[in-house]
């Protein structure tokens, strides 16, 4: 036994040798310690000790084994040889459990002051536990990114939570430091006991719950916060620059669990409390520069790319939508429980009754008979034929005796030769039809029922009645197919919402096809033209527009309902003659918004709304015009069909100056100078202006406030004018203001996206610990959807959770994960095609397993859903929708993941 122990000891010590990280390196066939914080490193030293100790420990060990093994049953080496294996085994536990203690203690302490290096071993980044709240939990993104470097010292720090912030408590405070609810005037600073952003070698100075007095607090206190129009954003501005202009600094940014989430519990609970540890924190290091450099849009980023002319379309056959039929040639089941008609006693029995089970059989007679030699035990019968026995049971201390799921019989007084007639109704389930992903089911209940409940009049059949009820609900609830019904008739026509092949694959199923006759949908079939491209190619109406700026922009201006945002970025009609809103109009290409209602334009743009992913580097647009559903049962939106669009963008206005003494501190902007726009501004030699946006942000800016470089000079002229992307080439506008047009076709584009490669591969050992997961698509993706954690998808009344992106290790661990991608032009055709999107993380443990996860809720530029057994080396079926590991598998674990 102490041998198998010193076996078991000897691997726990490999595994733990394996698991540290000593932060050593070999320089030059010197080993050198690491640089970085001093307390780290002590740490380290001790771990490098320990594993000294360890090591003389194994020796021990493995001596004391050979002297037993060598003792030829000599008593005394035996007895030696078992008394240091016990010794050193002993101080082989003692060891790890040093160990452990010292690396718990010291992580502890430097995750309360405010720590950010990995101080080694199999636990992963332990100093910075509260990393835990991205990716898994309630956080969606931040910036500056954990662990980024050489971060400009005027940068904001934004956080984007999953669910929304209360914002009357614990987020801001007023001039007076009195919490207050943030509004844009008299409470926009931090609060600093919630809100914590401090140096890491001066440590948090609030990690009591409580900030010491101004004077003396060395946390930034003075920030503005601001909320975006969602309540899921926050956007931190310090009022004084970050850093210093000689040396890099380390900060911490620390949200407690004071940061209440606005879900209409009371009391409110911590954003955090369901996360690995009950707050958010992250680091990052802000280096010597000032950002001057305004944001613009990446030339060939753009999605749809600048389309001068619109295609010729020369449809040769129209799609046509698939086509089935439900006959109703009787009334549905409704649910009826069984009922006891009554019971008969037969001749000399005493009187008896029962009670109804859930027996849905073909029987509703039956015979109980007491057994011949006891009263104890009943015996059941099929009542038309005496000779079937159906079973025995025995009577209970109340004197009833279960038959099964038929009834309970209940004979207080029976004697040997009794028998009983009992005869029954069984229960009756109710039907179910299933149209596409919905699910119906048939009811005859008064009372209020659920959406997706078809009533069947229990009294009275009508079949052109039964169709006409099927029908009303179907129209009101299915997302799949158009219902047509016509006043007495029995039978309802089904056509697929959406022309095309596609409609083929809806399915229409019933549990009583005898009741409801069923012809499933088909003769759907694509469209097919021909079409001559004479600029660019014309995109699908269910495109989204994707912009891809060249750093993180700020939110606040480009993310929300089209309404919200409207005078920073908007989508309208690009015809030189659309018309204004309330202007008389026929047709909707004649407004600006594409939408003519009762002869008079609604809007100045295209209604949708404005999503910002990718680190704050990607603005999408959807349309909220409904245009089907896509293969995982969500609906679709799509741009105006055969539509010329024109996406604008405002640039801010510029920070203004009186005199040349204002612009002193913005050297070497230090003039103050007259400009086109209708204030002076601060300009250096070359008259260029100071990049910074004036205070009241009426435009888009990046995370250091510098407005919009629309143009791409490399520097600020302010909204003077549009700069037309679709000219670029011959361009001669001067302001940053900018614009681009595209056509929109007719069509609708249905194919889902494909991953091509995945970097690591499945089963792939010694991955660097810092490497990003790297997902490659075959398609351009719809960044928006690239996020962690889940999302559910409502298809009528049935709501199903899909999976997004997600990492977790093989033992619970604060680590951290966030989404960045790249999208590609791989044809070199001036527009992107491809997606490559990494998984980023915190540093991963050592010697630990890891699972990454792509699902269902991911989706292309065309709102397509991923099929997560499409793909490289893990064929789609419709029998094993998923692929775990590489392997195609319907078998998944109660939480959606693979086991």
């Amino acid at each position: 036994m102490l041998f198998v122990l010193g076996l078991v000891a000897m691997s726990a010590w490999a595994n733990f040798v394996l698991a540290a990280d000593f932060g050593i390196e070999p320089i030059n066939n010197v080993i050198n310690l690491a640089t970085g914080d001093p307390r780290v490193i002590a740490v380290r030293i001790i771990q490098i000790l320990l594993t000294f100790l360890g090591l003389v420990a194994l020796v021990l060990i493995i001596y004391a084994g050979f002297l037993w093994m060598t003792s030829s049953g000599e008593e005394d080496k035996i007895t030696q040889a078992k008394r240091i294996l016990k010794n050193a085994f002993i101080g082989l536990l003692i060891i790890i459990s040093s160990w452990a203690i010292t690396t718990f203690i010291i992580a502890q302490f430097l995750a309360a002051i405010g720590g950010s290096a990995n101080i080694g071993g199999g636990g992963g980044n332990l100093i910075n536990p509260g990393l835990g709240a991205i990716g898994a939990c309630t956080v969606e993104s931040f910036y500056p990114e954990n662990g980024q470097t050489d971060v400009a010292r005027n940068t904001s720090i934004i956080i984007t939570f999953k669910e929304k912030i209360k914002t009357n408590s614990g987020v801001c405070v007023d001039e007076n430091g009195i919490s207050c609810t943030c509004d844009a005037v008299d409470c926009n600073k931090i609060d600093p006991t919630t809100i914590r952003i401090y140096k890491n070698d001066l440590g948090d100075a609030c990690s009591s719950g409580t900030c010491p007095a101004t004077s003396s607090n060395t946390n930034i206190i003075d920030a503005v916060a601001s909320v975006s129009t969602d309540f899921k954003t926050l956007v931190l501005v310090p009022t004084n620059y970050l850093g210093n202009p000689i040396t890099n600094v380390l900060y911490s940014v620390k949200i407690t669990s004071d940061l209440k989430k606005d879900d209409g519990i009371n009391p409110p609970k911590s954003m955090f409390k369901t996360c690995y540890k009950d707050y958010f924190q992250w680091g990052f290091e802000v280096g010597t520069r000032l950002d001057l450099t305004p944001p613009r849009v990446v030339y060939g980023k753009i999605f749809p790319r600048p389309d001068n002319i619109q295609d010729l379309q020369n449809m040769t056959a129209p799609p046509v939508a698939a086509r089935g039929l439900i006959t109703v040639n009787s009334c549905p089941n409704y649910y009826q429980a069984s009922k006891i008609i009554s019971v008969a006693a037969g001749g000399g029995s005493l009187a008896a009754d029962a009670s109804p089970l859930n027996y849905q059989g073909n029987l509703t007679e039956f015979k109980v008979a007491i057994a011949p030699t006891s009263t104890s035990t009943a015996r059941l019968f099929d009542g038309n034929n005496n000779s079937i026995l159906l079973g025995s049971a025995d009577f209970d201390s109340q004197n009833n005796a279960r038959f099964g799921d038929y009834f309970t019989f209940h004979a207080p007084n029976r004697n040997l030769g009794n028998s009983w007639i009992v005869t029954l109704s069984p229960e009756i389930l109710a039907d179910s039809l299933t149209v596409g992903n919905q699910p119906y089911v048939f009811y005859s209940s008064t009372s209020t029922q659920p959406a997706n409940y078809i009533y069947v009049d229990p009294l009275a059949c009508d079949v052109s009645e039964q169709a006409d009820k099927i029908a009303t609900i179907l129209n009101g609830h299915n997302q799949s197919v158009n219902i047509q019904h016509d006043a007495d008739t029995d039978f309802i026509t089904l056509t697929a919402k959406v022309a095309g092949a596609d409609g083929n694959n809806i399915a229409v199923s019933t549990t009583n096809p005898a009741a409801l006759r069923m012809v499933p949908l088909t003769g759907g079939k694509d469209r097919k033209d021909t079409s001559q491209i004479n600029d660019k190619k014309d995109v699908p109406m269910n495109s989204v527009i994707q912009i891809n700026f060249s750093e993180a922009v700020n939110p606040l201006q480009v993310a929300g309902l089209a309404s919200e945002v409207s005078d920073y970025i908007r989508v309208v009609n690009a015809s030189s003659t659309s018309r204004n809103a309330s202007s008389s109009c026929s047709l909707d290409s004649q407004c600006k918004s594409y939408k003519c209602q009762n002869l008079e334009c609604v809007g100045n743009y295209i209604a949708g709304k404005f999503l910002v992913s990718n680190v704050y580097r990607t603005v999408e647009f959807i349309s909220d015009n409904e245009c089907g559903m896509n293969g995982c049962g969500e609906k679709i939106y799509c741009l105006p069909a055969n539509s010329h669009l024109k996406v604008e963008m405002k640039s801010a206005d510029l920070k203004s100056c009186l005199t040349s003494t204002d612009c002193i501190p913005f050297s070497p902007f230090n003039t103050c100078s007259s400009t086109l726009l209708t204030y002076k501004t601060c300009q250096n030699s070359e008259t260029k202006n100071y990049p910074t946006a004036a205070g009241t942000l009426n435009g888009i800016i990046d995370t250091a406030i510098n407005s919009f470089d629309g143009d791409r000079s490399v520097y600020s002229d302010g909204p003077l004018a549009f700069y037309n992307d679709n000219n670029a080439a011959t361009s001669s506008n001067i302001g940053d203001n900018y614009l681009w047009t595209f056509y929109v076709n007719d069509i609708i584009n249905l194919n889902p996206p494909v991953i091509q490669s995945i970097t690591p591969t499945n089963a792939t050992e010694g991955v660097t610990l810092v490497e990003p997961i790297k997902i490659s698509w075959n398609s351009l993706m719809m960044n928006s959807s690239l996020t962690t954690g889940s999302r559910v998808i409502t298809t009528g009344t049935t709501s199903i959770v899909h999976k997004l992106l997600n990492l977790w290790s093989a033992a619970p661990t604060g680590m951290g994960y966030w989404v960045a991608s790249d999208n590609l032009d791989t044809n070199s055709d001036g527009e992107p095609d491809k997606t490559d999107t990494l998984l980023k993380h915190s540093t991963l443990s050592e010697s630990m397993s890891y699972r990454a996860q792509a699902g269902s809720g991911l989706r292309d530029i065309y709102q397509n859903c991923f099929k997560p057994s499409a793909g490289a080396g893990c064929a789609a079926t419709s029998t094993n929708p998923s692929c775990c590991s590489g392997v195609p598998t319907s078998t998944l674990g109660l939480d959606g993941n693979c086991q």
